[in-house]
């Protein structure tokens, strides 16, 4: 059999940090996250706010495409039925709920 050669187990560089010199006494983070730049600063309170109007239109919008619909459904519109008051009716009640989403 042939003989095994031993690994070597020896680091090739000296010491890694510097002696003596500042020792850090924070544990966990070394930085705070403000101190780092890391986070977002806060929106204001008064630009979180959607203006009064932006609800109103958004349900507006969301009952106009229902009741487009509906009526489509029911053969009230003039032209009897055609897909493009569904069309419509859906692109409305889409801009609506989009609208809402956004809503604060």
């Amino acid at each position: 059999m042939a003989k095994r050669k031993k690994a070597k187990t020896t680091s090739p560089g000296g010491r890694v940090t510097p002696k003596g010199g500042q020792r850090n006494t924070k544990v966990g983070r070394y930085r705070s996250p403000e101190e780092s730049g890391r986070v977002t600063a806060r929106v204001p309170e008064n630009v979180k706010h959607s203006p009064p109007w932006w609800g109103k239109t958004a349900l507006g919008l969301l009952i106009a495409g229902l009741v487009v619909m509906l009526f489509n459904w029911l053969t009230i519109w003039p032209g009897s039925y055609t897909p493009w008051y569904l069309v419509g009716g859906l692109v409305a009640s889409a801009v609506g709920f989009g609208m809402l989403t956004r809503y604060r």
